[in-house]
């Protein structure tokens, strides 16, 4: 009865499925096909609908981390250009400074070496540098290729520490070109003072005081000083003289250390 009941069902099923595909094979070669295709073709493209919007996201996803990481890139290389460009520019500066102590003439009795500027001391009266050089030693001297800077206060093998001559411990014996002046420069921490400057030889407002060599511990003919102001001493046969330093150290990178090749007593230190 029931095997019976069971062969209609599978005739029917097998009836269907011949029936769907001959529906399916009349849909592609007649242009009733056509007809079904469009009309099935909203409903496709709705349930497709979607697939395309997460294709479109994940496409728009790709192209915004790839522009992202092109932007980076891209700000790595400028970064590294910039970087480049200002050490060419350092090294211009550099080498310029260098060309220019090249040229800085040899005096007998001194040696010239090339140092470089570490660091700069925040203290306002004694303004000390420390410069890299190897085997300098106490009292050299330093210059730029603008003037007189300093002095060596102690070195070891590698680096040394400057007073600058805005320090109150270093006295320059100086004078004037074409001038019997004899003086003294002392520094205050922000000028120069100019000691035992007779009335009658007293330098003029602008006028360059150079190093005089009086005690052999400066060379001679350094620029020290740029006469700032000039005021005679009521009842003295001095003038108060007060200067300003020739050289601006606080920007140079380089220096010319200036080494005795034999030794004089410094006077003149105190």
């Amino acid at each position: 009865m029931k095997r019976g009941n069971r062969l209609p069902f599978k005739s029917a099923y097998i009836w269907w499925v011949f029936v769907f595909l001959i529906i399916i094979m009349v849909s592609f070669r007649y242009p009733v096909g056509q007809h079904l295709n469009l009309a099935i073709a909203p409903l496709l493209h709705t349930i497709q609908a979607p697939v395309r919007w997460y294709q479109s996201f994940s496409l728009w996803f790709e192209s915004r981390q790839s522009l992202h990481t092109d932007y980076l890139n891209l700000q790595e290389m400028v970064a590294k250009q910039q970087a480049k460009n200002l050490e060419a520019k350092v090294l211009r500066i550099e080498n310029e400074q260098l060309r220019q102590f090249l040229e800085i003439p040899q005096i007998q009795g001194y040696v010239w070496r090339v140092a470089s500027v570490v660091s700069r001391g925040p203290e306002q009266k004694s303004r000390r540098l420390m410069v890299q050089i190897e085997q300098a030693e106490q009292d050299d001297v330093l210059v730029s290729h603008e003037g007189l800077v300093g002095l060596v206060a102690s070195a070891n093998a590698t680096h040394a520490v400057v007073r600058t001559i805005l320090d109150a411990s270093v006295t320059v014996p100086v004078t004037m070109a074409d001038s019997n002046l004899a003086a003294l420069v002392r520094g205050d921490g922000q000028h120069l003072q100019v000691d035992f400057v007779p009335l009658a030889q007293a330098p003029s407002v602008g006028d360059i005081l150079v190093t005089s060599g009086a005690g052999g511990v400066f060379p001679v003919g350094l620029p020290v000083a740029k006469v700032l102001k000039v005021h005679p001493v009521p009842g003295g046969i001095f003038a108060e003289v007060l200067a300003t330093p020739v050289a601006t150290w606080q920007r140079d990178a380089w220096f010319a250390v200036v080494h005795r090749t034999h030794q004089i007593k410094n006077s003149f230190q105190k």
